[in-house]
């Protein structure tokens, strides 16, 4: 998502959902401890921006969120073909 614009504390719910679903279908342990790290990081920024909505994560967090909604996006995409 190259021209992703932050959207806030629902982009970051969007993406805990989705790794939540992700987390929930996985049966390889290291995969499971990814996700699970990427679900803590998620929630730490989601926190922070419900807390104060002028704050912006950092650049890395961003990039992060916009690979963690691509693949949301492709995954609902392929429920729907």
């Amino acid at each position: 998502m190259p021209d992703y614009a932050f959207g806030g504390p629902a982009d970051i719910d969007r993406a805990i959902g989705f790794l939540v679903q992700l987390d929930n279908e996985q049966r390889n342990a290291l995969a499971v401890l990814e996700i699970d790290d990427a679900l803590a990081e998620l929630q730490r920024e989601f926190e922070k921006s419900s807390a104060d909505a002028s704050y912006r994560p950092d650049n890395d967090f961003i990039a992060r969120l916009s690979g963690y909604l691509e693949m949301a996006d492709d995954s609902e995409n392929e429920k729907l073909a």
